[in-house]
């Protein structure tokens, strides 16, 4: 009984096995469902790609402002007559009143000077600070029909005016700081004097610097790149604008005078000239 069992058992086992094979045809099956559903998703269309952003245009760099060098185009140097008027007519608008002062308190006189004293600071502050501030020139200036610009045709920045309307000022203190404080070297004058010294040195160096200059520029002038130009009024001037213009007919006035003195002189020399010439040719004629 025992091998029939067995036998039973064994031919179960084959049924069971094939029943499982037969079976698996359907997990075929099922794959191929699969492999047509990655099919059916491949037919698809692709999502079209979304457009790519446009690159932003490059920003331009940055021009560099060049700084203007040299006389700007459409001005004229200020000539030598223009400079010696404004010089004259500012030393004896800051300094003429003063000195006068000066003399009368070095002869002793016990009048009261204050209101003179006060009337003199007066004129220096306005021909030094306010004139400078707010018109950018100064009263000889006006009266030589000159302006300062810088190298774009403008007006310079302020502090230009008011240092330049400085070094007269300088130069004066430096004199009579070392004039004052001379004797007293050994002592507590010693460093009024070399203050003074100073003053006078830096003076004497704008001076020459200016006079050597191709465009006749001082330490200031260079520095705040500043040209001393011929000025032509507007017209449109109005108010204490328009009295200051006016200014400047004395010394056109002035100039007219001092070029007509200077073609005399000439005259003068080319007739001395040949006189001296005819002389020798008269004596050897007598001869």
């Amino acid at each position: 009984m025992g091998l029939l069992d067995k036998v039973d058992n064994l031919d179960d086992e084959k049924t069971v096995n094939t029943v499982a094979k037969k079976a698996q045809p359907k997990k075929a099956v099922a794959k191929k469902a699969v492999a047509k559903k990655a099919v059916a998703k491949a037919a698809k269309p692709a999502k079209a790609a979304k457009p790519a952003k446009a690159a932003k245009p490059a920003k331009a760099p940055r021009e560099k402002r060049i700084r203007p060098s040299g006389l700007p185009e459409g001005y004229e140097l200020a000539g030598k007559m223009p400079r010696y008027i404004g010089w004259l007519i500012n030393f004896a608008w800051n300094f003429g009143l003063a000195i006068g002062l000066l003399a009368i308190m070095a002869t002793g006189s016990p009048s009261d000077l204050t209101l003179p004293i006060a009337g003199s600071l007066l004129m220096i502050i306005v021909n030094w600070m306010v004139l400078p501030i707010w018109t950018g020139r100064n009263i000889g200036e006006f009266v030589s029909r000159s302006k300062y610009i810088n190298g774009s045709g403008n007006k310079p920045i302020q502090i230009h005016a008011v240092l330049n309307s400085s070094l007269g000022f300088m130069g004066l203190i430096g004199f009579i700081l070392m004039f004052v404080y001379f004797q007293d070297l050994g002592k507590s004058g010693l460093v009024p004097f070399i203050i003074g010294a100073l003053m006078i040195v830096f003076w004497i160096v704008n001076f020459f610097l200016k006079k050597n200059s191709d465009y006749s520029q001082g330490i200031f002038d260079l520095a705040f790149n500043s040209y001393l130009v011929n000025h032509v009024a507007t017209g449109t001037e109005t108010g204490w604008l328009a009295r200051f213009e006016s200014l400047g007919d004395f010394g056109d006035k002035w100039q007219k005078k001092q070029a007509e003195r200077q073609e005399k002189a000439v005259k003068k020399a080319e007739e001395k000239a040949q006189a001296v010439d005819e002389t020798p040719d008269a004596d050897i004629s007598e001869d």
